[in-house]
């Protein structure tokens, strides 16, 4: 990995995060920061089964689920990013992929989507194009979230049940 790819934070150095990058600059604001949080752990979640929860935000009444309930919870990630793909495109899923599961910077996503053009160049239109992917993303989950409620109050109706809460 290049030595670009990182930056000092204090003493240590870190790998570059794009997110906090665009953020910095003030092109992205915090609702698209949380909602990039709100992805990658659908995304990781929904393909590689691994969940991070801190206990201490449970709360006290919390019941720990069973092998049903963990694959129910996968496949509610899996709907949300499927939905979310749909809602953005297929090249903005793309982009997220790159930027937020592989964590790829700027420079390396411009170097394998835009090989021809200048490295400068790349940066830019990589950098421009994560930053409008990102700030739709809260509105995507929003209305993603609004969907799969609304989907199954309808549901509830139908059968003359009371729901439970939604995701």
């Amino acid at each position: 990995m290049a030595k670009g790819d990182y930056e000092w934070q204090g003493k240590k150095r870190i790998k570059l995060n794009t997110v906090n990058a665009l953020h910095m600059a003030g092109d992205i604001n915090g609702d698209a920061v949380t909602a990039a949080k709100w992805w990658i752990c659908d995304y990781v979640f929904a393909n590689h089964g691994y969940l991070d929860v801190l206990n201490d935000v449970l709360p006290s009444g919390y019941v720990k689920g069973d092998v049903h309930t963990f694959a129910i919870s996968r496949g509610n990630a899996a709907e949300r990013i499927g939905m979310i793909r749909d809602r953005l495109g297929f090249c903005a899923h793309v982009r997220l992929e790159m930027m937020l599961a592989r964590e790829l910077s700027f420079s390396a996503m411009g170097a394998a989507l835009y090989p021809a053009l200048g490295k400068a160049l790349q940066r830019g239109k990589v950098s421009a194009q994560c930053a409008l992917v990102l700030e739709q993303l809260p509105a995507a989950y929003t209305d993603t979230r609004r969907e799969i409620r609304e989907r199954i109050e309808r549901n509830a109706a139908e059968k003359g049940l009371v729901p439970a809460s939604a995701p």
